[in-house]
């Protein structure tokens, strides 16, 4: 009893090293702590743009987060009329590739021999990120000597230097092997830059003014009408007279079975008075569309806030099954 009242005090102050060390890790990286930290934001944050980075930080609940990513691969769709995303399928596909080929020793060994640590993954390195952003090189060279991508797996690791060529771009990345085999690339400020550029460009054109924008709407469809509402704090207005005064350019998009069959553009214009709106939580638009033909419909939607000082758009998509 005497030899465990003098451990005591030892294992109370181990105790509390820990509990300090553990609240120290917690606070390093409170977003492990959020519900879409493993299956979206931990490799996602990749490609977002700083200001999405930002943006979905500050998102206050699981559904504004669900939207957000359902919105962010949305607007990285190159061909919304399919059920397959393809750029988050590229996306998904580098993302392995850099497990495989830039993580430590033998690829094939996994979680078992170096553990679950973020910096033992592959895509987490600098040669991982950077392949997922920019893709394949068109040219690379290990100390002067090419060698293909589609044989980077048996690459001469022994090697000090690795230069990636990317002619259409324009750009040359080069790394430089370092003490316990770590890669690192060459970061500068026009590389730097150049990166948050490539990851605008792959936003679709429309959207790369208003990431994490002023405007939101929801849509339905309903009774041969598509359906648009807008909440009030989402709209730029300007005076006119006594009255306020918004203007939205509206198109629809309509796909029938993954085909694209129809195109709309409407203008609609809001004018009222500043009391009028304070009696109003959100205004509707309706676009009247009567499908014909059976099938599956998807109707995209993109509302665009003219009155807008900076470029303010959003797109929602809505599906309607034309049965017998």
């Amino acid at each position: 009893m005497s030899g465990f009242k003098r451990c005591l005090p030892f294992m109370i102050l181990l105790l509390t090293v820990f509990l300090i060390l553990s609240a120290g890790c917690f606070l390093r990286d409170p977003m492990k702590q959020d519900p879409f930290y493993d299956t979206f934001f931990e490799k996602a944050r990749l490609i977002m743009t700083d200001e999405e980075v930002e943006t979905y930080k500050r998102l206050p609940d699981k559904q504004s987060k669900e939207k957000f990513i359902e919105e962010f691969w949305k607007i990285r769709d190159p061909d919304p009329g399919t059920e397959e995303n393809e750029y988050k399928t590229g996306f998904e596909e580098r993302i392995e590739h850099a497990n495989r080929w830039f993580g430590p020793g033998d690829p094939f060994k996994g979680k078992e021999e170096y553990g679950d640590h973020e910096r033992y993954r592959g895509w987490y390195t600098d040669r991982g990120r950077i392949y997922i952003i920019l893709g394949p090189p068109d040219e690379l060279y290990f100390d002067g000597e090419r060698i293909f991508m589609d044989r980077y797996i048996n690459r001469p690791e022994a090697r000090m230097i690795e230069q990636w060529y990317y002619y259409r771009y324009h750009l040359m990345v080069y790394f430089v092997r370092g003490m316990g085999g770590r890669w690192t690339a060459n970061w500068n400020a026009d590389l730097q830059s150049f990166i948050e550029k490539a990851k605008l460009n792959k936003v679709e054109p429309g959207y790369r003014d208003n990431i994490g924008g002023r405007l939101r709407f929801e849509a339905a469809f309903k009774e041969n009408h598509i359906q648009i509402f807008i909440p009030i704090t989402r709209i730029s207005f300007e005076e006119r007279g006594d009255k306020l005064y918004s203007e939205f350019k509206i198109i629809m998009n309509v796909y029938l079975d993954h085909k694209k069959i129809d195109s709309i553009e409407e203008t609609k214009t809001l004018s009222k008075t500043e009391e009028e709106l304070l009696e109003i939580d959100e205004i509707l638009f309706e676009i009247p569309y009567e499908p014909k033909l059976k099938g599956e419909y998807l109707f995209e939607i993109v509302v665009e806030d003219l009155t807008a000082v900076l470029s303010s758009k959003y797109k929602k998509t809505v599906r309607y099954k034309l049965k017998d």
